[in-house]
């Protein structure tokens, strides 16, 4: 009797797994919509149902698999790297590269314990999206040879980075408030906790240098308790009286509209009283009243930059690495107010 098989279809792995055909179809053809964990557990049993041809994939396709490594932390700004993630996924797959985000908690970095998926699936290669601490980006490198760091790097560690340019985009912030009238502008921002912020008031500083402003420490506020909730803000409104600031530029977006919210509540009216830039272009720095004049972190563009810098290490002999950095762009909205027209 002629032994008749019947092929694999994706109706048949979306039996086993108790999913729908169409979460098949995303998993296995790499689009959003689906966990990482559900794209994972689909491909693997794509693979050993032999779907496809995927059964010829069981040697090799974890050579073809990345890592984009996450603290745990920036799950509460998820929608601010969700571009980032998704043009990194993107740009591997048009080369043949899965990708597998994996989280990294506080604990896991303090005790420098790396992800077991990195051992247990042959990772090729890992993308940082993030802040991690220097020695615990070290222990991966030594790990993983072809790394790649988003949003941040470390001048002591030679890896291949994508970054803002931070102090091009503090520059061009500042002047920007001084274009329109501004002499007396605060600044905002934990420096000691984010080098992109201590970047972006290096920024600042040299704007008021170039323009002929004097720089008054008493108006940059870096003190990272005054940035917990839950603490009495009212010494930052107390000097932004006391000095009649006419201007404030916020290291982070988060930072801008936590500012306004404190000034509104002490009757104070943005821009009629005071004018307030801020950094990122988050998700809601649009929607928040009034709307927030901004510098645009390009977030899909660093994805694949990266993305692209990691395959070039995967096929190059070189072992020398680079830092790109990216400009961000002006966004005028409703936040900052004309004062004069410098001349």
């Amino acid at each position: 009797m002629e032994d008749v098989r019947r092929k694999t279809s994706m109706q048949d792995i979306a039996n086993v797994l108790n999913i729908s055909k169409n979460a098949v179809s995303l998993a296995l053809n790499n689009r959003p919509g689906i966990s990482e964990e559900l794209k994972d557990k689909v491909v693997q049993v794509a693979i050993s149902m032999n779907y496809g041809g995927y059964g010829k994939l069981a040697s090799s396709i974890e050579d073809k698999l990345i890592a984009i490594c996450v603290p745990n932390a920036i799950r509460g700004v998820s929608q601010f790297y969700s571009p980032v993630f998704w043009a990194v996924e993107q740009e591997l797959s048009f080369s043949g590269y899965r990708s597998l985000i994996v989280s990294v908690t506080k604990e896991m970095e303090t005790s420098f314990v790396l992800p077991e998926v990195l051992f247990e699936r042959g990772v090729k290669g890992i993308v940082v999206v993030g802040i991690l601490s220097k020695e615990y980006v070290s222990k991966l490198s030594q790990v993983i040879e072809n790394l790649v760091l988003i949003d941040n790097f470390y001048l002591d560690l030679p890896l291949n980075s994508v970054i803002t340019a931070n102090l091009e985009g503090g520059y061009e912030a500042t002047k920007y408030l001084i274009t329109q009238g501004c002499s007396t502008i605060g600044f905002l921002g934990q420096v000691n906790q984010y080098n992109a912020y201590k970047e972006r008031c290096s920024g600042y500083r040299l704007a008021l240098s170039n323009a002929g402003i004097s720089i008054d420490e008493s108006i940059i506020y870096t003190d990272d308790e005054l940035f917990i909730p839950s603490t009495d803000l009212s010494p930052i409104i107390q000097g932004i009286k006391e000095k009649h600031l006419d201007s404030v530029f916020c290291a982070s977006d988060r930072l801008a509209i936590q500012l306004i919210s404190m000034l509104h509540k002490c009757d104070m009216h943005v821009p009629s009283d005071i004018s307030i830039i801020g950094f990122d272009d988050s998700e809601n720095s649009d929607i928040v009243s009034p709307p927030l004049t901004t510098m645009r972190v390009p977030r899909q563009e660093m994805g694949r930059v990266a993305a692209k810098l990691l395959i070039e290490q995967f096929n190059s002999s070189s072992k020398m690495s680079s830092a790109i950095s990216m400009y961000p762009k002006l966004i005028e909205r409703k936040s900052v107010r004309l004062l004069t027209v410098n001349s």
